[in-house]
């Protein structure tokens, strides 16, 4: 829109006295004052734009109570805005702000306020994602005192003996240890160091890279840090397969690449600028020998110098968030209970729970304690992760559980976790139940019996014999065009191994059984090709895959970023594959013929959707939901968890599983059903659906 064209479409707002003006994605780069002398409006809408900056003279729409600024490139809001006394909501979605100060709080009628997509610093995002009266909190706590964090994660990762615990050393204390042993489970060292003119406790994490880790590292690679890859140059790695581990767990953190033990392969290199074009969060490559002390100064130099734009530095702490740190690094136990830890904050004046759930992630993010908020054991609350993560290690190394094809025996835990030395951490019997909950939360493992549960990736690597018509069934096929995590198979054998067929389970496959729905199904894993394939068959087989892919769709949403195709096979021609979201979008336009790349055969796209469509009506939502619900022994207490749970699940996508079916609906009805459930229970006496 042009100067002269905005100009006259004030013009004419001001003529008639509207309330309401859209300026919606006009291509605006700035805003004349004009625009200002509009005192009648109370709703103005410049999302889309491509402001850089709103002028003062905001102040002057009074009777403002919404203003949409969402996708702009704002870095700050003037004063004056703090002006609007009438301002109820506020949308700044999609911009570039790092900071509000404190006057935000003067808006006392604003109760809507969305700040997600801004680097923001001050307030932390986690308390500004909770709305506008956990930031008032947060001020509130502010000047109280508050000082800045000054610390930071540095998360190394990379193979095993690609000399991540030699790198440490030799940046902390300049020491090599030729005999250096393998890292079991992650080690934590503190570096206290200066850089950009501060003092900084960064907190080295370092992972151990045995293939069977790899599927619980998501769990501490946390976003707001720094991340080192370090490859062996004996073995010409490939970086990419950490990038993408990075990517999908880091949150855009910025990432150094070491390429190590140059001394053993000085013609090790990688394609620099295709990776730096690939990954923006790349900072730098650095050629290291731990062994001869080649390198080690140039990349200390560089890490110190990214240490210090970690954003996580600038945040402002009330200082009574501090003296709660300061007490979980000293607490004498490696674990506390939900009660203690509220008691710490109680004593430290955060009454607040938001404050006091916000503050934990934190030091979760710290690498200071590990907690779990969806694992509802109240007494064991905040863990130390040294405590967590060598426990959780020596069960699924342990030679014995190899031996027996993953099978881990309840009776052996004792022994798997004695204390070995002065060294160790204790592990009482009160607590293998909880290291066993959490191996189950990370999907690590699923209980077979009362006696033992079962590590999907310690299954025999060898496909048993069986028969499956795969020409009958119903196919799809998940791709992972750039990254299939090693955590995705296994974590989908956890939640479904109540369907499993007569113990046909391997590493990379299982056979499934539903009576429910008639149906038998076949899912098998190709790392090398990154698919999954699904294979389906029996009189109700649309609706059992419905729940399978419900299941996959919730293990990919949780990683960032992960590229997923979907793919609808072609009934002739299995090779030739059709994505599922084009066919819906062609369902959408009305189109009907589709020719899928590779093939000269047009194909009807309401056929090819009617392969997978599962049915809607109400006996069969119930069925899913049931499924659902037993397969991950799910117990839910209210509407609003099972909305979430639901919202979840669906995606909240319009067509999800083919033309007409709108996910809204399909939750209202999941959960009107679920209710019909409990009542019914509830009347022969069960308290839980």
């Amino acid at each position: 829109m042009t100067n002269e064209e905005l100009l006259k479409v004030i013009e004419e707002a001001k003529a008639s006295g509207v309330t309401r003006l859209n300026l919606n994605g006009k291509g605006l780069a700035a805003l004349p004052i004009e625009l200002f002398q509009l005192t009648n409006l109370k709703a103005l809408n410049l999302n889309s734009n491509q402001l850089t900056i709103l002028p003062p003279a905001i102040s002057r729409l009074v009777n403002l109570t919404e203003l949409n600024l969402s996708f702009n490139n704002l870095t700050k809001l003037p004063q004056e805005i703090y002006q609007l006394s009438k301002l109820t909501t506020l949308d700044l979605y999609e911009n570039h702000i790092a900071s509000l100060p404190s006057e935000i709080c003067q808006l006392t009628k604003l109760g809507y306020l969305e700040l997600d997509g801004n680097p923001l610093i001050s307030p932390p995002i986690e308390i500004a994602q909770q709305g506008i009266n956990a930031i008032r909190q947060y001020f509130t706590e502010l000047e109280k005192g508050k000082q800045p964090l000054n610390e930071a994660k540095i998360i190394l990762i990379g193979d095993g003996a690609a000399g991540k615990t030699s790198l440490t050393k030799r940046l902390i204390s300049n020491e090599f240890d030729p005999l250096e042993p393998v890292t079991h489970g992650i080690r934590i060292t503190p570096w206290p160091v200066e850089s950009g003119g501060r003092q900084i406790k960064a907190n080295i994490w370092d992972f151990g890279g045995q293939e069977i880790m790899h599927a619980t590292h998501q769990f501490f690679l946390s976003k707001r840090s720094l991340y080192v890859i370090v490859l062996d140059g004996r073995k010409d790695e490939q970086a990419e397969y950490w990038l993408r581990h990075v990517s999908a767990f880091g949150g855009g953190s910025p990432v150094l690449i070491v390429l190590n033990k140059q001394d053993e392969n000085c013609g090790f290199d990688l394609n620099r600028a295709h990776l730096l074009r690939k990954y923006p969060a790349v900072k730098g490559f650095y050629s290291t020998s731990c062994k001869k002390d080649t390198g080690i100064g140039e990349f200390r130099a560089a890490l110190l110098a990214a240490l210090a734009q970690v954003p996580l530095l600038e945040t402002r702490w009330p200082k009574s968030w501090f003296l709660v740190k300061e007490r979980l690094e000293q607490m004498p136990t490696p674990y506390i209970s939900c009660d203690e830890y509220e008691r710490y904050c109680h004593e430290a004046g955060i009454a607040e729970r938001q404050s006091q759930e916000v503050l934990v992630e934190f030091l979760n993010d710290l690498g200071v304690a590990v907690h779990f908020k969806e694992l509802e054991l109240k007494d064991t609350h905040v863990l130390n992760p040294l405590w967590l993560t060598n426990g959780v290690y020596r069960l699924v190394t342990a030679d014995q559980t190899a031996l027996q094809g993953g099978v881990l025996e309840k009776a052996d835990l004792r022994s798997l976790l004695e204390k070995r030395s002065a060294e160790d951490y204790d592990y009482p019997g009160s607590r293998h139940r909880y290291l066993l909950a959490l191996m189950r939360k990370f999907e690590l493992c699923y209980e077979l019996n009362n006696e033992a549960v079962l590590i999907p990736q310690l299954l025999p690597v060898k496909e048993p014999v069986f028969t499956f018509d795969e020409s009958a069934s119903l196919r799809f096929v998940l791709h992972y065009p750039h990254f299939l995590p090693p955590s995705v198979f296994p974590r989908f054998l956890v939640r479904v191994h109540k369907d499993i067929k007569a113990d046909l389970r391997w590493r990379t496959g299982v056979v499934l059984v539903n009576e429910e729905f008639g149906a038998e199904a076949l899912v098998s894993a190709d790392n090398e090709t990154r698919q999954i394939s699904i294979f389906v068959k029996g009189s109700q087989r649309k609706d059992y895959f419905a729940v399978l892919l419900l299941f996959f769709r919730e293990i990919n949403s949780s990683f960032e970023q992960l590229a997923v195709n979907e793919l609808v096979p072609m009934p002739d021609a299995p090779t030739v594959t059709a994505r599922y979201s084009t066919l819906l979008k062609l369902a959408e336009r009305g189109k009907d013929d589709y020719l899928p790349d590779d093939s000269e055969k047009e194909y009807s796209v309401s056929e090819l959707l009617g392969l997978v469509q599962f049915n809607e009506q109400a006996d069969v939502l119930e069925k899913i939901l049931s499924i659902v619900m037993r397969m991950e022994d799910k117990q839910l207490e209210d509407e609003q968890s099972f909305i979430e749970r639901a919202h979840n699940l669906l995606e909240l996508k319009p067509s999800l599983f083919g033309i007409g079916i709108n996910a809204n609906v399909v939750i209202d009805e999941l959960f009107k059903l679920l209710k019909q459930q409990r009542a019914k229970r509830k009347k022969q006496g069960e308290t839980h659906p």
